[in-house]
């Protein structure tokens, strides 16, 4: 999770700035193309200069120290002095290859207006666009009762009266992309001499109590060196919460598993989850895919499909079109999951269909099988509330009475939940009847979140096609 969150970031944050230069450059050559110098200045001219700036940018970043590349933590001073380097090799490599190939169709007055718009463009982007660029991807809004809402981090942090001392998660919090600092938890007995930056929310003994408190989506352990025992504790406690989990330790072999690691100075994070839809390039991967899918979906297929289903309905079993329900979402998030309704309106809502339900009426059990009456769940992918693959999002009830069967069953929450999923299409669909059915499903959705990829995403879609044409036996 931290090297998608941190690399994720710096990417993301390198490509919408050359995106921007390429933009400024075409702006430009084209406005004076068109507005004053006619053919006297040709775009086609400027094809080969305008890969200069970009080829320049990647020569600085590679030349750049690794602590640099990521403008988070960094000082405003450190900040201008990259800015000030990013210029200065864009500057070297226009006016070098010009002199140096001396190709007199190229207007200097249209370099020299593009080298000021990218001076300013470069100096916002970093001192203004990462920020805002950070807030937007991990600072969401809250609810009223101080929850979070979306993928905001809030972060307790575990540490020896010592590391308190010294506001050590002041440093550490900047590698952490998203992470919110609430306060410490002290471990290992002793009182703190000083007053921290961040309070002291109480001891190692409360802490299961103070997450749940705070709404705490992020445990940082920090002085816990060479103590693999209590950090595998403290896994199994975070997993029972959904929360993540991110300590220092000097060496990686002390664990077993497929960690996640990410060296800040002499430091080394590590975490147990890898997670790479935490690459915000990943999540625009998906939300773009997600975006396309459903839009295609409600404007052609939804339409005929709910005129379908409502002469259905008024011939077997008159009602609301819709049946709305309450669900659990991304970060443990309260939403409304639409469906075509395929029962009889009843009292029993949050009981799950079983074989021959009575409820169901003549039809539903026809949309149940085929899938069809999940078809109104792509405005909710629309709107952000879910993605077209992910866990299925079961019911609020369901998912408490999930979690004391299943103790990492909350890890599931880490993404936003889909229409279809891993889980379904191998063949975890229906009734949930036995705790062996529940781990099974929650495994298959743990293997998503750590494995994802666009070309799973669509195997998933392709197996859920065929499940459509042909209903499995689990289809209720």
């Amino acid at each position: 999770m931290i090297s998608n969150r941190y690399y994720g970031l710096i990417r993301l944050h390198y490509l919408l700035k050359m995106l921007g230069s390429l933009f400024l450059f075409w702006g430009i050559v084209w406005a004076l193309h068109l507005g004053f110098y006619g053919t006297d200045l040709t775009p086609r001219n400027y094809a080969w200069v305008s890969i200069i700036v970009p080829a320049a940018a990647v020569v600085e970043f590679l030349a750049r120290e690794e602590r640099l590349r990521s403008l988070g933590g960094l000082s405003r001073e450190q900040v201008w002095s990259i800015t000030q380097r990013e210029i200065l090799f864009a500057l070297v490599a226009i006016f070098g290859v010009i002199v140096m190939s001396k190709d007199d169709r190229l207007s200097r007055l249209c370099l020299g207006l593009f080298l000021a718009t990218y001076s300013i463009w470069v100096t916002w982007m970093n001192f203004v666009g990462y920020r805002l660029l950070h807030r937007s991807l991990y600072a969401k809004p809250r609810h009223a009762d101080g929850s979070p809402r979306g993928h905001h981090a809030n972060t307790v942090v575990l540490a020896s009266p010592r590391e308190i001392e010294r506001d050590t998660a002041l440093h550490m919090t900047n590698s952490v992309p998203g992470a919110e600092v609430l306060g410490y938890v002290t471990y290992g007995g002793g009182a703190v001499a000083s007053a921290p930056a961040y309070p002291v929310l109480g001891d190692f003994a409360n802490l299961r109590d103070i997450c749940r408190s705070c709404h705490a989506r992020l445990l940082l352990a920090l002085g816990l060196d060479n103590q693999p025992d209590l950090i595998r504790s403290l896994q199994k406690l975070c997993d029972s919460l959904g929360m993540r989990l991110i300590w220092v330790d000097d060496k990686e072999d002390h664990f077993d598993g497929n960690l996640d690691s990410h060296r800040n100075g002499s430091r080394l994070l590590l975490t147990n989850w890898r997670e790479p839809l935490e690459d915000p390039t990943n999540r625009f991967v998906k939300r773009s895919g997600d975006l396309f899918i459903s839009g295609f979906v409600s404007l052609t297929v939804l339409p005929a499909l709910c005129l379908f289903v409502k002469v259905l309905q008024l011939l077997h079993s008159p009602g609301p079109l819709f049946y709305r329900q309450k669900r659990t979402g991304r970060d443990g998030e309260i939403f409304e999951v639409l469906k075509f309704r395929t029962m009889h309106v009843n009292d029993t809502p949050g009981k799950q269909a079983v074989v021959g339900d009575s409820r169901i009426y003549r039809g539903g059990s026809f949309l149940r099988k085929s899938s069809l009456d999940e078809m109104p769940q792509f405005w909710n992918v629309l709107v952000g509330q879910m993605s077209v693959v992910g866990p299925r999002p079961h019911f609020i009830d369901h998912d408490a009475q999930f979690a004391d069967l299943v103790e990492d069953y909350p890890v599931r929450h880490f993404a936003k939940p889909g229409i279809t999923g891993l889980a379904q299409v191998k063949g975890c669909r229906g009734e949930t009847d036995t705790p062996t059915k529940v781990r099974h499903r929650v495994r298959l959705d743990h293997f998503y979140l750590r494995h994802w990829s666009p070309m799973m995403d669509v195997c998933i879609l392709c197996d859920t096609a065929m499940q459509v044409v042909f209903p499995p036996r689990s289809a209720r």
